[in-house]
Parts: structure tokens; C-alpha cells; sequence
């Protein structure tokens, strides 16, 4: 896990915390931690995602199959968040596992953009 993984893990168990969990099951949307925007992390939809940060071609900091891995994860995921709350709201006492991706620019031009993974338990509303 790097410096920027435990930072993001941390904010978005704190802070960011609702924003997290509403991400979990919003299929068009994603969250993005970039440190050049205020607020750092920004739940972000995929049609826009393209147009603040193209993928492929010249100065692009990720490709179109990086692109199209974090839509597969996020997928996964979804479907996963999804069941775990119908779960949750057949047993209301559970604490569902959820997860979503999260992508993180790079403010340096000669290195990439990469992605992570996050899960929490989830407290149900």
C-alpha cells in the first residue's frame, strides 16, 4: 500500500466518508483523488471522467485499457454493494460489505494515473 493509498483509505473513512458510500452504488459515477482540487476527492461521472482526463494519446497519463479495468472493477463491485445491501435490508442488524474504485491523478506528467480498490462495512440507513 503506498502513501497516497493510506491517504485516500483515511480520508474516505473520515471525511469523505458519505461521499464513499454513496458512490458505492451509483453505477455512472466514480470517485477521483486529486491533490490539485478542492475538495480532494470528487465522486466524478464517467463522461466527464473522459473529458478532465483523456485516456490515450499524446500527454494522456492512462490508456483506454486502464479505462475500461476500472470500469470492470467498478462493475464487480457495484453488483457486490447492491446484494450486500438487500441483504442489509432483509437483516437490519448486518453491516454490508461495499466497494468501489477509486482513481488517482498524478500531478506528475511522466507518471501514470492508477486505481485502487476500496471496501468498508457499511452502516445501513
Amino acid at each position: 500500500m503506498t502513501d497516497n493509498d493510506e491517504l485516500i483509505s483515511a480520508l474516505l473513512d473520515g471525511p469523505f466518508r458519505a461521499l464513499r458510500d454513496q458512490n458505492h452504488v451509483d453505477p455512472s459515477s466514480i470517485l477521483v483523488w486529486d491533490s490539485s482540487l478542492n475538495p480532494v476527492i470528487q465522486s466524478v461521472s464517467f463522461l466527464d471522467l473522459l473529458s478532465r482526463y483523456p485516456c490515450g494519446g499524446p500527454g494522456s497519463q492512462w490508456s483506454p485499457s486502464d479505462f475500461v479495468e476500472i470500469l470492470k472493477e467498478k462493475h464487480h463491485l457495484l453488483r457486490s454493494s447492491v446484494a450486500s445491501h438487500a441483504i442489509s435490508d432483509d437483516d437490519p442488524e448486518s453491516t454490508p460489505m461495499c466497494g468501489t474504485v477509486v482513481l488517482t491523478i498524478s500531478d506528475d506528467p511522466c507518471r501514470a494515473h492508477s486505481w485502487l480498490s476500496v471496501r468498508a462495512l457499511i452502516n445501513p440507513d
